[in-house]
């Protein structure tokens, strides 16, 4: 999974953005337009050194989001490919057969071009890949969802050099006027009003191999894939580095006093860095809570006041009523909507 709001991560290729912008140049949106205001300078986006922030990528899909289609996400996220992603393209491509691949995928998910949390279960006969958008602004949210999603499914399909189809997709979107783009996407209708975005797959695909199998290749390409993510994590926004320290005791979160000394600097220093990346430290906690909770209540399965207790409220109703102003619902009928949505 994500190690940290995909939003704060500190850099990313130009790659995404540049395939977003030829997206928008086919839609009558020239690239200048379409990075204006981003930061993004227009030489960066053919310059395969360039580096850019997940803010700059996702203040370009705002721009996006607002003036091409509906369904533009979803144009967007099929023309992803392996290539696309670099050296963890690459690695994924190398591996020998697709779990593999998928296990190097989420262990170096960190080095993709998701704004959404990825995460992945399997069970005996089904592979679920999860897209949560918690992080994720609504004006930016629907592009993001459809993409990151379409993008998942296309390489896939790359890996193995075949047709797939999932078992089933679920969507955390309303009901569209007309679901037939969707349909023709990802091979079979969505089910939308979703309380988790997930594609389920059958498990039996993980244990084929791969056309393109290379596994020296494979093992070098991880290995820079762990020297890259390495190097990025080392310049992450500092709420990921508060995220990083909540979780290393949820049971008790350290107050924001205690967590500007183990960054060494004053509370009123790590207030305007905060600031700077547009959250602030009770919205940190809240997200790191929330996206725990709800991990927890699905994931794992813990009673609702087993989750209040480890994620440090010492009543069950002052967690369930955080949250009811999380998500709308009580943690309980959360919980079932949720594993009904995963039973398919």
């Amino acid at each position: 999974m994500n190690s940290a709001n995909p939003l704060h991560a500190a850099a990313r290729g130009t790659g995404s953005a540049a395939l977003m912008c030829a997206l928008a140049d086919e839609h009558g949106l020239s690239p200048t337009r379409a990075i204006a205001g981003t930061g993004i300078d227009e030489a960066a986006l053919s310059d395969p050194d360039a580096e850019i922030t997940a803010e700059q990528e996702a203040r370009l899909v705002a721009t996006l989001a607002a003036e091409l289609p509906e369904t533009a996400g979803l144009l967007a996220g099929t023309r992803y490919r392996l290539a696309t992603y670099g050296i963890w393209g690459f690695a994924l491509l190398s591996s020998r057969t697709l779990r593999e691949g998928h296990q190097v995928a989420m262990r170096f998910v960190d080095l993709t071009y998701a704004l959404t949390r990825i995460s992945a279960e399997e069970t005996t006969d089904e592979v679920s890949v999860f897209f949560d958008d918690l992080d994720v602004p609504e004006p930016v949210r629907r592009f993001v969802l459809l993409r990151d999603t379409a993008a998942a499914l296309q390489l896939w399909r790359e890996s193995l050099g075949q047709a797939v189809v999932p078992r089933h997709v679920a969507l955390s979107l309303p009901e569209p006027a007309d679901p037939e783009p969707y349909e023709a996407t990802f091979g079979v209708r969505p089910r939308f009003a979703a309380p988790r975005s997930v594609l389920a797959f059958d498990a039996a695909l993980l244990d084929r191999p791969l056309p393109q199998a290379a596994p020296l290749t494979a093992a070098l390409c991880e290995a820079q894939c762990r020297v890259l993510l390495e190097r990025r994590q080392s310049r992450r926004g500092v709420s990921g580095q508060v995220r990083d320290l909540l979780l290393r005791g949820p049971q008790r979160m350290p107050r924001q006093e205690e967590v500007a000394v183990a960054l060494h600097m004053s509370v009123r220093t790590l207030r305007r860095h905060l600031d700077g990346e547009g959250t602030s430290f009770r919205a940190v906690v809240d997200q790191t809570r929330r996206h725990l909770a709800e991990e927890l209540l699905v994931t794992v399965g813990l009673s609702v006041e087993q989750v209040a207790e480890r994620i440090g409220y010492s009543e069950a109703s002052a967690f369930v009523h955080a949250f009811q102003r999380w998500n709308g619902v009580s943690p309980r009928r959360w919980a079932q909507s949720a594993g009904a949505a995963e039973r398919g």
